[in-house]
């Protein structure tokens, strides 16, 4: 069970990690953790596209790289990521999509302001939320462009 969690959370490294500049050939040119890593793709891995073996080792060196924390909290999205339905996957894909086509400085901005979202209470989320909930369709409208206007600059 635990190899194919590690497996699928492969696949979605594959989406968030950019190709390596590394030749992958053989499965035999893996390393005895990476082989552990991506074990359920060792009977295809020839048949593979090398671009997608290049992410999926990738994904594996930067799980291998993870401590236990990072992996279990790692686990826990995929899980979740999961039980998403294929279109909302999808919707999430082309929004990380547009997110790294961004800037760095507003990639880093977004991330910065999201942790800061994060480590509020929940009572402070809440109240946000209600914020939110009690702007018109105008408001609402006028915030995401003002929103998007700052993130192009």
């Amino acid at each position: 069970m635990f190899k194919k969690i590690l497996c699928f959370f492969t696949l979605i490294c594959c989406f968030q990690t950019l190709a390596a500049d590394v030749e992958i050939k053989t499965w035999q040119s893996l390393n005895n953790e990476q082989q552990q890593v991506l074990a359920g793709f060792e009977k295809n891995w020839s048949q593979l596209p090398q671009d997608q073996q290049q992410k999926l080792l990738k994904g594996a060196d930067k799980w291998l790289s993870m401590n236990g924390n990072e992996r279990q909290q790692t686990s826990k999205n995929f899980k979740k990521w999961q039980k998403l339905s294929p279109e909302k996957q999808q919707q999430l894909r082309g929004k990380y999509k547009e997110f790294k086509k961004l800037p760095a400085d507003t990639q880093k901005q977004m991330r910065s302001t999201f942790k800061d979202y994060k480590n509020l209470s929940a009572a402070q989320k809440q109240k946000l939320k209600n914020k939110w909930k009690k702007l018109t369709p105008a408001q609402k409208q006028k915030l995401k462009t003002k929103m998007k206007l700052r993130r192009k600059k």
